[in-house]
């Protein structure tokens, strides 16, 4: 019998089934979803090897659970687990693929002699000598998805676990899985963090501030905990401080951790990765990074693509990305460290400038009744196709809108910082995140005054006297509407003064001055039509209806309430004129013409579904619950009002 030749590929071979798994982590927290999708793809059915790619920044736990899941799953895999490292070129660690089918071959039984050369020809052998075996491999560490693709076995009983800092996206081409990890959520980072600790208490307070260190981090878990724990007079405190900066054994800290990584971009992503360090809010609209970076959208793709494949930035939904805060942190320090202050203050206060615009934007569709001080100055953008898109932007943005005028109050940027808060006034209206508003409205005040705008401010105030009387801070709010009544006489401003009264007319409400209420609610209605305001004169009646049902004087009521819905109707404006439906309708229930006040409220809640406002959607089913309640129709009653406190977010209370 003719010996084989050097080099040949054989599949008669002997092979043994070596376990080259290192020791397993002593416990895996939070990472449940992972196993449980590892254990769903192993089970599948398909003609083909098994491949999953793990990835995820440096120190999120990669290797860990690939290890904890093959330990797990060692009898499944019958013929062997062949386990190799790769790393970046350069090292002294590294491991080219060739390298690496040279040791799994010896591993596998084949002579030194008998191993080709080359690396299509182990690639080969390997091939051969492992098919329809049930083993398993594991490629840590892998760079580049050409060193993990001449690996890759033909059995579709093997099962191939990559680990790598970057998506390794162009193995999806051979069917490779890719599963992404995240920072770990709070309650199993902190059950890592007291494991390692041991004995060693750990206030609450110290606890909050060494996750917020570790970032979710479980390789910067483990060390932190364990530094705890040999090191018993080493203050908590101290060990949060030095966060990220701290050793982590060997070579690696969280100060160096995505060295490799960032110094494999180009210039274009890595300006990129930096500049959303810096930028506020939680994430980030692409197009607004575009304008930030006065990069073409073509461009920018690119570089949003390779920092996506680095794992150091992730999309969202609707053309946004984000990081997360461990890679946020480090990006923001590269940028400290490379950028000058100057650039880094242009970036911000261009993406400022940026948010500033859309909101102005969107707040003329949102709420067009109300013409702001801010578009004045503001060019409008061609941002949105219409009122509903203008909407959606604001619901996804909102929070990066909070953010954005938070860093203009830090930077004092004054300007951006009183068009922001105005221009959010009519979003408001319809989703009623009071505090916050109310803060920005505070900050918009002092803005507007240190920009000597008084209208600008008198508005401001007006804007904190109502969120105040929402919220019951009733004097406050009498104090913010005469400062707006001040200024809007001193100016000779006929809108602004009519505003403030109407806002005063709701002060003597709230103290139950209905006489004194009646007349300024006159006062204003008089004022709006001296500027030529329906729209304010259609208000004012209604609130004067309100005011007179109060007083029990149903006939004046409804000569006001039917004036004033004729009014806002004329005006195009079905939130307003919803509302003066609702007291409207209570008045005919009263006169006992039911079906007519339900027909009416219908068409208004009609209205203010089309125009996406929760708030307002409350408001007219819950009147309409209370007239179906009254009439005995407690079914239809009840689900108005099940309806209505889901909109307000309160399953206890809808709003009144």
């Amino acid at each position: 019998m003719t010996e084989p030749r050097p080099g040949a590929v054989t599949s008669d071979r002997p092979v043994r089934a070596p376990v080259q798994l290192p020791p397993a982590p002593s416990v895996l927290l939070g990472r449940n979803a992972e196993l449980d999708r590892l254990d769903e793809i192993r089970l599948r059915s398909d003609p083909a090897p098994s491949v999953v790619v793990l990835t995820g920044v440096g120190g999120i736990g990669k290797t860990a659970l690939a290890l904890h899941w093959l330990h797990t799953h060692r009898a499944q895999f019958p013929d062997g687990i062949l386990c190799a490292r790769f790393s970046a070129e350069g090292t002294e660690t590294a491991e080219s693929a060739s390298g690496v089918l040279h040791g799994f071959l010896a591993a596998l039984g084949i002579p030194a002699d008998d191993i080709p050369a080359s690396l299509a020809q182990r690639a080969a052998e390997f091939r051969a000598v492992t098919a329809d075996r049930r083993f398993a491999v594991l490629l840590d560490d892998v760079v580049h998805s050409a060193d993990a693709r001449a690996v890759l076995p033909s059995s579709a009983h093997a099962f191939v676990l990559v680990t790598s800092r970057s998506q390794l996206t162009s193995l999806a081409l051979d069917g490779a899985e890719i599963l992404p990890l995240s920072p770990l959520p709070d309650r199993p980072a902190r059950e890592v963090l007291v494991r390692r600790a041991g004995q060693r208490q750990i206030s609450q307070e110290d606890a909050e501030n060494l996750l917020t260190a570790c970032a979710g981090l479980p390789l910067a878990l483990t060390i932190t905990g364990a530094r705890l724990r040999v090191r018993p007079r080493r203050n908590p405190h101290q060990e949060a401080r030095r966060g990220r900066a701290r050793r982590l054994g060997g070579s690696t800290d969280l100060a160096t951790v995505f060295d490799a990584s960032y110094a494999a971009l180009d210039d274009s992503a890595a300006r990129l990765y930096r500049t959303c360090g810096i930028l506020p809010g939680p994430h980030h609209a692409v197009d607004a990074l575009a304008d930030t970076l006065q990069s073409s959208p073509a461009h920018l793709d690119d570089a949003v693509d390779e920092l996506i494949e680095a794992n150091l930035l992730h999309e969202l939904e609707d053309e946004t990305v984000a990081q997360h805060d461990v890679v946020r942190h480090d990006a923001r320090v590269r940028a400290e460290r490379q950028d000058a202050e100057a650039d880094r203050h242009y970036l911000v206060r261009r993406y400022i400038r940026w948010y500033r615009d859309q909101t102005v934007t969107a707040s003329a569709l949102i709420h067009p009744f109300r013409p702001t001080f801010a578009a004045e100055t503001v060019a409008a953008t061609a941002s949105f196709a219409d009122r509903d898109q203008a909407v959606t932007w604001w619901r996804r943005d909102r929070p990066v809108i909070n953010a954005v005028a938070k860093a203009a109050t830090a930077h004092g940027w004054d300007e951006e910082l009183w068009q922001l808060a105005e221009a959010s006034w009519g979003f408001f209206l319809h989703y009623r995140d009071y505090e916050p508003f109310l803060d920005l409205c505070t900050a918009g005040i002092e803005a507007a005054r240190r920009c000597q705008l008084p209208l600008v401010e008198a508005r401001m105030h007006s804007q904190a006297g109502f969120v105040c009387d929402q919220l019951g801070h009733y004097d406050e709010a009498a104090a913010h509407n005469a400062v707006t009544l001040e200024i809007g006489e001193r100016e000779q401003h006929g809108p602004t003064q009519a505003s403030a009264l109407a806002r005063l007319a709701r002060n003597a409400r709230r103290q139950q001055d209905w006489e004194g209420a009646l007349e300024l609610y006159e006062r204003s209605a008089r004022k709006h039509a001296e500027v030529g305001l329906p729209r304010g004169v259609g208000q004012a009646r209604y609130r004067r209806g309100e005011v007179l049902i109060k007083l029990g004087r149903d006939e004046e009521a409804l000569r006001e309430l039917a004036e004033a819905t004729a009014i806002l109707a004329e005006e195009g404006d079905d939130i307003q004129h919803a509302r003066a439906v609702i007291p409207l309708a209570a008045v005919h229930a009263r006169r006992g013409d039911y079906r007519r006040a339900r027909t009416e409220l219908l068409k208004a809640l009609e209205g203010v579904t089309r125009l996406q406002s929760p708030h307002f959607q409350a408001e007219v089913l819950t009147a309409l619950a209370d007239l179906e309640r009254g009439h005995g129709d407690e079914a239809s009653a009840q689900r108005h009002l099940d309806e209505a406190r889901r909109l307000s977010g309160d399953p206890a209370e809808p709003p009144h």
